[in-house]
């Protein structure tokens, strides 16, 4: 009941926008508006040389972007691993920690953008695609992303839907574009098919998308 309410909220205030025209101005925000403010982050490798540094941050990207089927399972990896861990450790640096930081900092959102008319400029990885027009996409920060390199944190991506049947018509991936629609703050995630399988993409808004454009700078 409750969604049903929620969704019902959102599409009046959209039939608001359109119908009025004037009644609710779109605020254009930019992609960092979409990260809340947060306390200063500490420099978690402070005191640390190059090299150090270097591979405190190769034990993360194994720990957390590391798909599991591909990480090594003999025991030598695992010990290996630990060992680093707690070398760090007496070193005063809680691998844990900074993991735990950087994942919060990576899905916080903004809330005050919740029910927002907005519109904002990216590029769009399609999720629905039918003749080469798109319904159903993912708006993100930079070219490629997702499709060769690990996904923008969730409060870097958006999941837009067209509505009243609007659609666009994909050209390029690689041109941005600007929307603008309602914007809803809501952690999902989506299934983004590739040329070489799918991947589940965690994201933290969604958008009912009025309209969308190739981006003309300013």
């Amino acid at each position: 009941m409750k969604q049903k309410i929620t969704s019902f909220c959102f599409s009046l205030l959209f039939i608001l926008i359109v119908k009025s025209g004037h009644s609710i101005e779109p605020i254009a925000i930019t992609w960092e508006n979409l990260i809340p403010q947060l306390p200063a982050q500490e420099n978690s490798l402070a005191g640390l040389t190059e090299e150090e540094a270097g591979f405190l941050e190769w034990i993360i990207y194994l720990r957390e972007y590391l798909p599991e089927e591909i990480k090594p399972k003999d025991q030598k990896f695992h010990d290996e691993m630990t060992s680093a861990i707690s070398q760090f450790s007496e070193k005063g640096i809680d691998v844990d920690a900074i993991i735990a930081d950087r994942r919060y900092r990576a899905t916080a959102v903004n809330n005050d953008l919740n029910g927002k008319a907005i519109t904002m400029a990216g590029y769009l990885l399609p999720l629905d695609l039918s003749g080469g027009k798109v319904t159903d996409f993912l708006l993100v920060p930079w070219v490629g992303a997702c499709i060769h390199t690990p996904p923008p944190p969730p409060n870097q991506i958006v999941h837009a839907v067209t509505v009243e049947a609007r659609s666009y018509e994909l050209d390029s991936m690689f041109a941005p574009v600007s929307v603008t629609g309602v914007m809803e703050v809501r952690s999902l995630t989506k299934e983004l098919f590739l040329v070489d399988g799918s991947s589940d993409i965690d994201v933290g808004y969604s958008l009912k998308v009025q309209n969308i454009e190739k981006y003309q700078q300013k």
